[in-house]
Formats: C-alpha cells, structure tokens, sequence
C-alpha cells in the first residue's frame, strides 16, 4: 500500500513537472507567435531553398549560442563541446601535450613560445620564435591556433612528429616528441634586493593549483630570509573564482575576501580564515588585471594588508557559472556580482591603487616594480 502511494506521488510529480513546461511553452509561443514563425520559415526555407545542405547539429548549437548571445553579456556564453573541453583544460592546468604555448604571428604563420622548463619540447630543443612548418603529416601554413593546439595535444605516450624553421639560424629542424601530462605553471618568483631580500612572486593566472603554487613559492622564499613580499597581479585576466578565494586566506586574518549578489538578492560572504603570511606586502596591478584579480586586489587592499601600486584594474565584477549540458558542451553564464569588502561594486569602473604609476612604453625600465620596492623597504625600515 505504501509502494502504492509513494509510486503515485512520484507519477504526480513529474506529471505537475510536465504540465509546467507545456505551460512555460505555451505561454512562450503566444507572446512570440511572429517570431517563432519566423523561425520556423527561416528553417523551412534553408532546408528547401538553401544550396547548401543543412546540417540540423550545426543549427541546434547556433540557434543556442544566439539565445546566449541576446543577453548581450560579453561574458556569458554557449560553449560547444571543443570549447569546453578547452576551457577544462585551461582552469584544471593540466593536458596531455609537449609544454609550449602558441602564437599567431602577423604574417599568419604560427610561432613558439618559450616551452615551458621542464617538458618534453624544452628537453626536445625547441627554442623560442621557431616557426611551426609541420604537425604530423599535416602543413601548418594555413592552420589555425586552436587547430595547432588541437593537434599538438593527446595522450601521454603518444608521439608528436613536428617540422619547424629557426629565423635565427635560417635552418629547418625536424623533431619527434613524446607527449607527456604537462602542468602548466601559474607562479613565478625570485628574491629581490641584496641588503634586505623581498620575495617577488608573479601570478600569471588563477587555476586549480595556483593556491598550491603561491604556497610553495613563498615557503621557498621564506627559507631565503625575505623580510617583505611583492605580489604581482599585473596582466592577470583571473580565471578560477575559488583560487582567488583560497589564495586571499593566505594573506589575510579573520576577515572578509568578497561578497557576491545573485540573481535573487542572495548575498554570499565569503570569509578568510587565520592566514599564515605576516610579512609587509605590496600589490602591483595594471589595466588588465581583472577578475579573480581584482577580487584578491580589492580584499588586500578594503583590508589593509597591502598597499597597490600601478594602474586602476580593469573592472569585471561579475562571476560566472559553468553549467554543463547534455551534448557535451556547456553554458558559461553570468551568476552573481561580486562586491569589495567595503562593499565597492568595481564592475566597469575598476579599482584605483594607492600609489598610481605608468610605465613608459619606450623604456624597458619597470619604474612600477621599482616603487613598489621602495614602498616595502620603507615599511621594513
């Protein structure tokens, strides 16, 4: 008996559920009956008038993208699945490959750049400004970024049979490299200064092992005797929410990192716990740094915890969700925005540091690294 009522309100669920949708779609077609029309001529007509053939795929995932796209939010955004297995790939920092980034030069062709130390293309020679000639067996003079990116991925093991030209030496290479799980870094960092050692640590981007990297680094620096850290956020677009999150709570106590708002009036605070770094510490920024950028840079500076040096952000307050879908790709989607602990909405505004400096574009001196010295050494002193 009991089976017998609980498969009965099972059934009326999903039948309420149903009602609902029909209901959500009826209403929908009444009060776009011209447009749906629309929509159905123009598919009719490209299915019996078109030259071409129609692929009904390609008209699923291009109708979905300009339902995204009528948002008109430049950050919201059907992902197909090539797009989000990229992305994946870009916030988890980690693929099968050979460990070097792409560029698509002025003349069209497709260069190096800097393999990353470590890998299977360091340790093959592949050196930066080589021009890639050849994939496989395929010629890459007509290929794409993502294509050459595509082909030189896969799985660990696998061989990746590659042509370049060396500029410099006028001379053609041809290297066989075995690709490998590569990780890709988001963390650089050195000592600076002699007499009173600064750690300085650049942060490219915010990925699933940042807040691990940043750790490491600055364990690293501390062995070093570092009496003060400058952390730069310079051209960091951001990336992944939760590393900004994480990365704040190594600098700061028991306070406040951000506070997001969604799309019911939500609001969310999200807090720092006991942090583990006391040493004084500047913040370097520019105008493109946004983002997760802009969240740590807010949190440190409402905080007091540093002081910013350089040039006001870029101004993305807004996160964004993944939501996945069932052929395989994905929604990017606007969610919530996001708010400084003083309660600043920086969205298309920015945030300004507290000591604005602008390098020249002709010197290579970095005039705002150089402030931002002297600023720790004076709160050393």
């Amino acid at each position: 008996m009991k089976n017998n009522k609980l498969l009965t309100a099972i059934f009326s669920f999903f039948a309420l559920l149903g009602l609902l949708g029909f209901l959500a779609l009826a209403f929908i077609f009444v009060t776009n009956i011209n447009g749906l029309g629309s929509l159905l001529t123009v598919v009719g007509l490209l299915q019996s008038e078109s030259l071409y053939d129609t692929q009904p795929e390609k008209m699923i995932e291009g109708a979905t993208a300009g339902i995204v796209s009528s948002l008109e939010d430049p950050y919201s955004k059907y992902l197909n699945k090539d797009e989000w297995e990229n992305l994946e790939l870009q916030l988890n920092a980690e693929f099968g490959g050979i460990g070097v980034y792409v560029v698509e030069l002025e003349d069209g062709r497709l260069g190096i750049v800097s393999p990353i130390k470590g890998t299977p293309a360091a340790r093959a020679g592949l050196k930066n400004g080589d021009i890639i000639i050849r994939l496989n067996d395929q010629s890459a003079l007509q290929m794409t970024q993502d294509e050459a990116v595509h082909l030189m991925r896969g799985e660990p093991g696998t061989q990746l049979d590659m042509e370049v030209l060396r500029p410099s030496e006028n001379k053609e290479y041809e290297f066989k490299i075995i690709r490998e799980i590569i990780n890709v870094p988001s963390v650089e960092y050195e000592v600076k200064g002699d007499a009173i050692p600064i750690g300085y640590v650049k942060l490219n981007q915010f990925h699933a092992h940042s807040t691990q990297e940043i750790a490491d680094s600055l364990n690293r620096l501390n062995e070093e005797g570092i009496k003060g850290v400058i952390l730069d956020l310079r051209d960091n677009g951001g990336g992944d929410f939760e590393a900004s999150i994480a990365i704040a709570d190594i600098f700061l106590e028991d306070q406040a990192v951000v506070s997001v708002k969604d799309a019911h009036d939500n609001v969310t605070v999200h807090r720092a716990e006991a942090g583990s770094l006391k040493l004084p510490m500047v913040v370097l920024v520019n105008n493109n740094s946004a983002s997760a950028s802009e969240i740590l840079a807010g949190a440190l500076k409402d905080n007091k915890r540093a002081v910013l040096v350089g040039e006001k952000t870029y101004g993305k307050g807004l996160v964004q969700t993944v939501f996945q879908l069932r052929d395989g790709g994905a929604l990017k989607l606007t969610t919530q925005k996001y708010f400084t602990p003083d309660g600043t909405d920086i969205n298309k505004i920015g945030i300004n540091p507290d000591y604005i400096v602008k390098n020249s574009e002709t010197e290579g001196q970095d005039l705002q690294l150089e402030r931002a010295l002297q600023l720790i050494k004076g709160q050393i002193l």
